[in-house]
């Protein structure tokens, strides 16, 4: 290749207003390609260095790998959804989109705490220590609690009175008494709260129920499909265990199931 000379480069210098540095990169983030920047030449000899995005991918696959349907979570489907446009402008079809079964698996052992502590499992989808406080709640004996109940509610009851003859004599001092209820109700509650941390304390037990029932239900706050393999489960339950699983499924109901081992 010929170099360049002087003079062929001051007229490029001028044309260019005196810059002579590469062009910037193009912004390729709103495009359905990735692209590393390069000279024409080059780029149209290294196909490697062109790739579909994230949303033009599933299209190229399904264009090459044809696709009858697509079982996903929730949170893929939802993206899948999202390349809709690209499929019916690219390919004039799209893959049925169908929801991936999902599923809590409920021990012998965890029936049993659910039932003796009266939780839900909705319930127990909390940090571990808030999962505690729900299991020592359930701890309070029925006759302290209800002495919290009552005595709260006479107090309410009675502070709501005095708040009807404020507001009758000054609106303000009613607003001001409404602050002060708020605070009466707080510390009641930080009471019982109190009381059941001292039951759990004492209680050992419990306390390893309530660890057992949030690392079974809820590991680290996720659901237990989401960060435990299968593998343990078949080896505490079998393998008749993927036979109940598959009779389980309803493709009419996409809504996440409880069963029981």
């Amino acid at each position: 290749m010929r170099p360049e000379s002087l003079h062929e480069r001051r007229g490029r210098t001028e044309r260019t207003g005196g810059d002579e540095r590469e062009p910037a990169a193009p912004d390729h983030s709103r495009s359905p390609f990735f692209v590393r920047y390069a000279r024409p030449k080059r780029t149209t000899k290294t196909n490697p260095e062109i790739s579909p995005n994230a949303l033009l991918r599933p299209v190229m696959q399904d264009y090459l790998l044809p696709t009858c349907a697509y079982v996903g979570g929730p949170a893929e489907l939802a993206y899948l959804a999202q390349s809709q446009v690209l499929y019916d402008r690219l390919l004039g079809r799209m893959p049925v989109m169908i929801s991936r079964a999902g599923f809590t698996l409920l021990e012998p052992r965890a029936t049993k705490l659910l039932a003796r502590y009266k939780l839900t499992l909705p319930q127990t989808f909390v940090d571990p220590e808030h999962l505690k406080e729900r299991v020592a709640h359930s701890l309070v004996p029925e006759s302290l609690g209800a002495s919290f109940d009552t005595e709260t509610a006479g107090v309410m009851n009675h502070l709501g009175r005095v708040r009807a003859e404020l507001e009758r004599f000054d609106p303000t001092l009613a607003a001001s008494l409404d602050k002060s209820q708020a605070k009466i109700a707080y510390q009641i509650d930080k009471a019982r709260r109190k009381t059941a941390a001292e039951i759990m304390r004492r209680n050992d037990r419990a306390a390893g129920d309530a660890q057992y029932l949030s690392g079974l239900l809820y590991p680290h706050r996720h659901l237990q499909e989401r960060f435990y393999s299968i593998l343990p489960f078949l080896a505490a339950h079998g393998p008749d265990l993927v036979e109940r699983l598959y009779d389980s499924v309803q493709l009419d109901c996409p809504d996440h199931r409880v069963v029981s081992i």
